[in-house]
């Protein structure tokens, strides 16, 4: 019977497969991350801030980035946003950098939203045209997608996730390395 047992536990766990790649920063904080088989393209849209400066998701060729997008209406993205000023203040600059996006009926909603809650080490972009969730295929507020330095998705997380832990930075590092 024991040996019986041993034979059926070696292949149970012949079956299941191991972690690789960013599958392995898929735990506590980030426990909802999802590496997609077939990620969808980056959107060409462009986006705005309050004072009309446009930007494309293109424009950040290059860089890895952490695409979060958000509205001041929802309660999650409000609690991680925080964690998103302070991962942009600890890991941004010419590799990485974090890019919130709006889905707020202004831009001016979200960037009172910035300046009130001192979020000061992202820009307040917004989607005027609403339809950045649906061409990303969001199942809700917030998600979070990364993009490697050629504009290919590589990951994403929805629902809030705390930024500033120690897998996300390790995530993040990770993501940085040529």
């Amino acid at each position: 019977m024991v040996g019986l047992l041993a034979i059926l536990l070696v292949i149970v766990q012949s079956c299941s497969q191991p972690k690789t790649g960013l599958d392995l920063f898929a735990k506590d904080s980030l426990k909802k991350l999802i590496v997609l088989e077939s990620p969808p393209p980056q959107p060409k849209m462009s986006f705005f801030l309050p004072d009309e400066t446009q930007m494309k998701l293109s424009d950040y060729q290059g860089k890895v980035i952490l695409l979060n997008v958000w509205a001041t209406w929802c309660a999650p993205c409000i609690a991680e946003m925080p964690t998103l000023d302070a991962l942009q203040a600890e890991r941004g600059g010419s590799d990485f950098e974090v890019v919130t996006v709006s889905l707020d009926r202004t831009a001016a909603e979200a960037a009172m939203f910035f300046r009130d809650n001192k979020i000061d080490n992202l820009q307040s972009w917004h989607d005027g045209t609403f339809s950045l969730s649906s061409k990303l295929i969001l199942p809700g507020l917030p998600t979070s997608v990364l993009y490697d330095r050629n504009g290919r998705e590589i990951a994403r997380i929805s629902g809030e996730v705390d930024w500033t832990s120690k897998e996300a930075f390790a995530l993040i590092d990770n993501l940085r390395m040529p």
